[in-house]
């Protein structure tokens, strides 16, 4: 998630290519596969799939929106057999936001999910997940220091298509 440096200006680089330009050996980056099968508690045998993930064509983002909500339809999610969770984020999706099970927090979280929405118009699936709090502004449910009510209608204004999980 929010992996991919935009170290040109170019939103297409894979994450193999934008390591590379920050001067990632290919020893590294191999490196940093299994690091990863390692930290997803995988079977060493998936390295070579991660390495292949990230060497291919960039994939399509993912914003997903948690607001007032039990997190099922994230634990859902990751507990998912077909496809897995880990097929899902290395090799259909590009997650760029989702609060869960991002590593980014706070003001990076939030950069992440303002860089997406603003340069990736029309090539974003958003997802929402819980209840939007309406009342008194919706001061009931802030995120980042903004309503809910408000970040919705920031993502969801321009994203490729949208799903509401309710």
């Amino acid at each position: 998630m929010g992996i991919v440096s935009k170290t040109d200006g170019s939103s297409e680089d894979t994450i193999y290519e934008a390591l590379k330009k920050k001067g990632v050996s290919r020893r590294d980056f191999l490196k940093f596969c299994t690091l990863m099968t390692a930290t997803l508690a995988l079977p060493v045998t998936f390295a070579s799939q991660i390495a292949e993930a990230l060497e291919q064509k960039k994939k399509p983002y993912l914003v997903w929106l948690e607001f007032q909500d039990c997190a099922g339809d994230t634990e859902a999610l990751l507990r998912a057999t077909n496809p897995t969770v880990a097929r899902i984020l290395l090799d259909i999706f590009d997650v760029e936001y989702q609060e869960t099970i991002m590593a980014a927090a706070g003001f990076q979280a939030e950069k992440a999910l303002q860089d997406v929405v603003r340069d990736q118009k029309g090539k974003y699936i958003a997802v929402v997940e819980g209840s939007i709090p309406m009342k008194d502004g919706g001061v009931y449910c802030c995120i980042g220091g903004k309503a809910a009510s408000d970040t919705v209608k920031e993502v969801c204004t321009n994203p490729k298509t949208s799903e509401v999980c309710l």
